[in-house]
């Protein structure tokens, strides 16, 4: 059996266990190990083939004691016995003032062995010395796919770098028969955003209160509103348990907290809703590819880029232009019933796995 050593974002968020749960079910004859902590062993009880490595374990802890460098030594033994590593994840490429330090362990990583990349946006970033030093660590890699043209055209002189439409476009949504009058909106912490300076022209109240507004005007017309926390640790269930502290008809207001065991429950609210707000980038791509009329709210140029990328032509707000975040604006996809077709992009995502897939020897 052939072995992968997965690198992935894991603190409990929808999209990127999302992310790990479509490659490790897309090999269920490939063993995967994933560098971790126990946490994560309920969220993926249903993958058999991963392993979960404890980081936080009383055998690591215990070397970690005797001598610091136990640990590493401990976990190259295991990358050692792999016969690739694979990352999977959306923004990792984000320039950091210690980007030095992440090149340097891409560039030693890199050289250990094969080295995929898959379902990854590029930046934002902020120097070319930093776009160049990835772009020779690109070189080195087995193979690195983009989930957006604008990061693909960074590196048009890099043959290994590709670009595909964003994985969880293939992703199986549940199929639910009957819309729920609800509007399913996935929110985010502002309090971060305000701090970012392509980002700051509002304070998190004012965000509070323009979302409050949102959830009033369709609780108004009679909508029940499902608040939907993708991930905790980041801020999206306090956001949403303050919206609806300050919204009017609470009764008419659910929240929903992601957990890491409830994917599959959360899917089906978003399928059986009538509409999808989003805010989380993931809360855009699975309520298009569930077939539902969808409004983007942009945190991130990396929204932006990808409904670029798919000829979104539908109304949206950007969180650098309050203004756009209103009630009368939120309202226009779901009054317009526009909508996507998603065939094509759930067709080509699949080729985020192309290489990994002739790698693997996968019929």
């Amino acid at each position: 059996m052939k072995k992968i050593f997965l690198y992935a974002y894991d603190h409990i968020n929808l999209g990127d266990d999302l992310f790990i749960e479509t490659i490790v079910d897309r090999y269920p004859d490939i063993q995967f190990y994933f560098w971790t902590d126990n946490k994560n062993r309920k969220v993926f009880l249903e993958q058999r083939n991963l392993k979960i490595v404890d980081k936080n374990s009383v055998k690591l802890k215990l070397l970690n004691k005797i001598r610091s460098s136990l640990v590493a030594r401990y976990k190259a033994g295991i990358q050692k016995k792999c016969d690739a590593q694979v990352y999977i994840g959306g923004s990792i490429f984000m320039e950091y003032p210690t980007w030095k330090d992440i090149v340097s362990w891409w560039d030693y990583q890199s050289r250990q062995s094969s080295f995929f990349v898959i379902g990854a946006n590029f930046g934002p970033y902020h120097t070319e010395e930093y776009r160049d030093s990835m772009n020779k660590v690109y070189t080195q890699l087995e193979d690195i796919c983009f989930r957006d043209t604008y990061s693909k055209k960074l590196f048009n002189d890099n043959d290994n770098v590709r670009q595909a439409p964003d994985i969880l476009f293939s992703y199986q949504i549940p199929k639910m028969q009957e819309n729920k009058k609800q509007i399913f909106i996935s929110v985010i912490s502002y309090k971060d955003k305000e701090l970012n300076t392509d980002f700051n022209q509002m304070k998190n109240e004012e965000y509070i209160d323009k979302m409050v507004q949102i959830v009033n005007g369709f609780t108004e017309q009679e909508y029940k509103v499902m608040l939907a926390s993708f991930c905790c640790e980041e801020g999206d269930l306090d956001a949403a348990e303050e919206i609806k502290n300050k919204a009017e008809q609470k009764h008419n207001i659910k929240i929903f907290d992601y957990n890491g065991t409830n994917r599959k429950q959360l899917l089906e609210e978003m399928s059986s809703s009538v509409y999808i707000i989003a805010a989380r980038f993931h809360g855009t791509i699975l309520g298009l590819a569930a077939g539902k009329s969808v409004f983007p709210i942009i945190y991130s140029d990396k929204t932006k880029y990808v409904l670029e990328d798919i000829g979104f032509q539908g109304k949206f707000a950007d969180l650098r232009n309050p203004d756009s975040l209103c009630f009368d604006n939120v309202k226009e996809n779901l009054n317009n019933e526009y909508k996507i077709d998603t065939k094509q992009f759930s067709e080509e995502a699949e080729k985020h796995f192309e290489k990994l897939d002739k790698f693997l020897k996968r019929e």
